[in-house]
């Protein structure tokens, strides 16, 4: 038969798996989210760091085109105003030199921007490792705070059952609280003050009775 301390570890242990499996699913539906939110992010930062490559050959492709028409009109217009071949390669020479800054830096601001790219990305990845750790942290607290009050709920029943037992002579779920020595002493003083139920019960036989009362029971 089970005791009132073995039905405490059970009630105990029953609702603290309770409380367990409710906040552990609660956390994995908050990193599930959180995980969908951070696969969605990446792709979204992905596909637009896949757009810089084409974005910026298409404008070195517009500055080549343009170097290119640019050259042809000198070249045409210093035939056609007789300008001397020194001085239409010097243009040429100063035409060419500007083409090869723009073009570097093209190149240098798409380097820039692939590199903010990449770091968006892994910012993303740490601002969702930082959430998941929020919420295991938030997770756990709520968990500690529920286990906390489930215990003092415990407790609380397991005096009202102790409190009722004793109403009727049963001290033995104080014994985990006070000891056999202060269980035996409350067993004897409640004897002594309800002889009738103590002999009914068997806690005490006819001569302990007439020790009690002065009388043997009827």
């Amino acid at each position: 038969m089970a005791t009132i301390n073995d039905t405490l570890a059970t009630r105990k242990t029953e609702t603290a798996n309770q409380i367990n499996n409710l906040y552990n699913q609660q956390y994995n539906a908050n990193a599930a989210n959180l995980k969908a939110a951070y696969d969605q992010n990446v792709a979204n930062a992905q596909a637009e760091q896949a757009k810089i490559a084409p974005q910026y050959q298409t404008q070195a492709n517009q500055l080549a085109t343009q170097y290119e028409r640019n050259r042809r009109n000198a070249n045409m217009n210093a035939m056609a105003s007789g300008m001397g071949t020194g001085t239409a390669l010097q243009q040429q020479l100063a035409m060419n030199q500007q083409f090869q800054n723009n073009h570097a830096n093209l190149r240098g601001n798409e380097l820039q921007a692939q590199a903010q790219a990449g770091q968006n990305i892994a910012n993303l990845g740490t601002d969702y490792q930082a959430k998941l750790a929020a919420a295991r942290a938030e997770a756990e607290n709520k968990k500690a705070s529920a286990q906390i009050d489930n215990t003092n709920t415990m407790n609380n029943w397991y005096d009202a059952q102790a409190k009722l037992m004793a109403g009727y002579g049963d001290f033995s779920a104080y014994e985990r609280l006070y000891g056999a020595d202060a269980v035996k002493q409350m067993r004897e003083v409640w004897a002594i003050q309800n002889p009738e139920v103590a002999l009914g019960a068997g806690l005490i036989d006819r001569a302990k009775y007439k020790q009690i009362t002065g009388h043997d029971p009827a």
